[in-house]
């Protein structure tokens, strides 16, 4: 134990000591200066130059006159030593004159060309002459009078008012003290008394101090300064590129781009833009991490910009990048970069999607089109056996529509156009109303209208895509509550309305407050509003969107299974969620006739799983009365579809509802 104690204090002593060392190096100035600060430190004391040279020269005008007016009143005698004073007032006077012309120059010259490196020469030379002219002075002054005032003061303007290492001010001040009192002691037959000595001694080392401090200050501006240019630096860069992959992000690719277009010497009808997407880059990112991710799409980039190294290439987001080229060698440029990726041999299949945009014109708008190069690859996503597509005329009016939706949504909103129909809901075993699926109807009066309206299977997907679906359903919401209160307060038959809510409704908004809020204003009872949940909507983040469902469930809203059986249906989803209901989807009723066997037992299959889960059921897409029947006698609990009626809007619903051709359940019957 004592030799381990005796160990660790040697360690613990070396390390002291070593730190110690450290502190006293980077005291003294002798660490390494990085370039900047170097530099700064310099361009201080060239300007110090300018301002210090007129002062040196006046207070050698000063000497000098004084001399000539001992020389005069004294005698021959009293100036014997007029003929070297004459001779160092020239020497400093050329001295202050040449250092303050080339530290003029020097600045000048770093003014015209950031890259000149200003030279210690002039400073050096500058501060030579001071020193010299201030012992060469005040050696005739003490001999004269006793006093070194000229060599104090330039001891200030060259180790105080300019900037050196502590080192460098102490062998200075040091060698300079020393000289002094060495030729005071050799050459004058005045000696130096105890009060001089300790003024002498207080007044080097106050220099020494001062001159310290004034590094220090300086070298705290500079590694301030330092650190700006580093950090505006960095902002430009990040104005510019984009941080991972070093390509250009995007306000800088649409800014050159267009510079591009512009410039006269660009063919611009040769140039195309390209969208580039890495398939299935997500799966990636999930099982190796987002490492591993990240450093992909670094050398992806490196290797985009490579093969594209006469074009722009930007980065996006994600895994999606864009490049303005030529259209030239365009294929094997983009096979190339496929066989980069196969190159991975990751365990997902992952492959390279591209779009392609042809230039018309000198003004081009490329934010535009870029758009349009990420819509063509967009078309072809889920197309296996297609790897690039053009933006052509058709795709253009698709385009155009998708800008028109995403543009034009709050206008219509604000205008009241849209609107929402009712299709009805009734019981399989009377056929009777006992509710409404509330849809969603865009008036509009454009070209992409038909029949007045947006196609619902237009709109809907774009929006979802651009993220805006949520306030499509909030003015459906609104809207139900509105109606549900209006027929209440009127006496007219009141049904449940089931409402559709995607997956991004949950993501962009509240749906709980929604519903919470919305119901209380119009003083709505919950369970005449039923929450409707695609399958595909219980795909991905299912914690979040589990609790937001409980919450609905706890709070009396009835849930909904939608479109059960549309897509690749997973029985997980009724083990893991508390549904009410099951609605199935119109694809078994598609084929209903082409294969009654299948179809029937698949329904008759599923509906007696729900029982068992202690769901009940409904089927949409009911057009026959075979097929109603047969839905009743499996023991389907809800039908809806054409035989019951279309989507309709409220007016419609009442004129029904007057004439008796819908008649309405007993239970919600006034």
């Amino acid at each position: 134990m004592g030799r381990e104690a005796g160990n660790n204090l040697n360690h613990e002593t070396a390390k002291t000591y070593g730190s110690f060392k450290e502190r006293l190096a980077g005291w003294l100035g002798l660490g390494e200066q990085s370039e900047s600060v170097k530099n700064y430190v310099v361009n201080s004391n060239t300007q110090a130059v300018v301002y210090m040279a007129p002062v040196v020269f006046f207070i050698n005008v000063i000497t000098i006159v004084k001399q000539i007016l001992d020389y005069l009143n004294g005698g021959r005698e009293a100036g014997a030593d007029i003929v070297p004073q004459i001779l160092l007032f020239v020497a400093v006077s050329l001295a202050c004159i040449l250092s303050m012309a080339y530290a003029r120059r020097d600045l000048l010259r770093k003014k015209s060309n950031s890259l000149a490196q200003l030279s210690y020469t002039t400073i050096i030379l500058f501060s030579i002459v001071c020193l010299v002219f201030g012992l060469f002075t005040s050696l005739f002054e003490y001999n004269n009078s006793g006093i070194i005032m000229t060599f104090i003061s330039m001891e200030l303007i060259v180790i105080c008012m300019l900037a050196w290492r502590p080192f460098i001010s102490i062998s200075m001040v040091v060698g300079t003290f020393v000289i002094l009192y060495l030729a005071m002691l050799i050459g004058s037959d005045r000696r130096p008394e105890l009060d001089f000595i300790i003024g002498y001694v207080i007044a080097g080392v106050s220099i020494i101090v001062t001159g310290i401090s004034s590094y220090s200050q300086k070298k705290m501006e500079a590694e301030k300064d330092e650190s700006l240019v580093s950090t505006y630096k960095h902002i430009e860069e990040t104005a510019l590129m984009d941080d991972l992959t070093g390509a250009a992000n995007m306000s800088f690719f649409i800014r050159r781009a267009s510079e591009i277009l512009q410039d006269k010497e660009t063919h611009y009808l040769r140039q195309m833009f390209i969208y580039l997407d890495v398939e299935n880059f997500s799966p990636i990112n999930e099982k190796y991490g987002f490492e591993a991710g990240n450093a992909f799409i670094r050398k992806f980039a490196g290797q985009v910009i490579d093969e594209f190294y006469d074009g722009l290439v930007g980065r996006q987001g994600d895994d999606h990048f864009v490049i303005l080229c030529d259209k030239e060698d365009l294929e094997k440029r983009l096979a190339n970069l496929r066989s980069y990726i196969y190159e991975f041999e990751f365990d997902t299949q992952t492959g390279l999607k591209a779009g392609g945009y042809k230039v018309t014109s000198r003004d081009e708008n490329p934010s535009i089109a870029c758009d349009r190069a990420r819509y063509a690859c967009n078309t072809i996503k889920k197309h296996f056996d297609q790897d690039y597509c053009e933006y052509d005329a058709v795709l253009d009016q698709q385009f155009q529509m998708r800008q028109y939706i995403v543009n034009n949504v709050d206008a219509a909103i604000d205008r009241g156009d849209i609107k929402v129909y009712y299709q009805p809901v009734c019981w399989a075993k009377n056929r009777k109303l006992c509710g409404y699926e509330a849809l969603s109807k865009w008036e509009d009066k454009s070209v992409y209208a038909q029949n007045g309206f947006l196609p619902t299977p237009k709109f809907i997907p774009v929006l979802e895509e651009y993220r805006q679906v949520h306030k499509i359903d909030m003015v459906v919401v609104d809207t139900v509550c509105r109606d549900l209160r209006w027929l209440m307060d009127n006496n007219r038959p009141a049904v449940p309305v089931s409402l559709n809510f995607s997956r991004l409704d949950f993501e962009l908004t509240d749906v709980v407050d929604l519903l919470v809020s919305c119901t209380s204003a119009y003083n709505i009872p919950h369970d005449m509003i039923h929450v409707e949940v695609t399958e595909s909507a219980l795909s991905d983040k299912l914690e979040s969107l589990h609790k937001d469902l409980d919450r609905l469930k706890a709070l009396g809203f009835p849930l909904w299974l939608d479109d059960f059986g549309s897509g690749y249906s997973s029985l997980n989803v009724l083990k893991d969620f508390e549904f009410d209901v099951i609605k199935i989807d119109m694809v078994f009723l598609s084929s209903f006739y082409e294969q009654e066997k299948k179809s029937k037992a698949v329904i008759k299959n599923v509906v007696s799983m729900a029982k068992d889960l202690g769901m009940s059921t409904l089927t949409e897409g009911v057009e026959t009365l075979d097929e109603a029947e047969y839905l009743r006698n499996v023991g389907c609990d809800r039908l809806q579809g054409y035989l019951f009626g279309k989507p309709m809007p409220l007016k419609e619903i009442l004129v029904k509802l007057k004439a008796g051709t819908l008649p309405v359940s007993e239970e919600y019957d006034i």
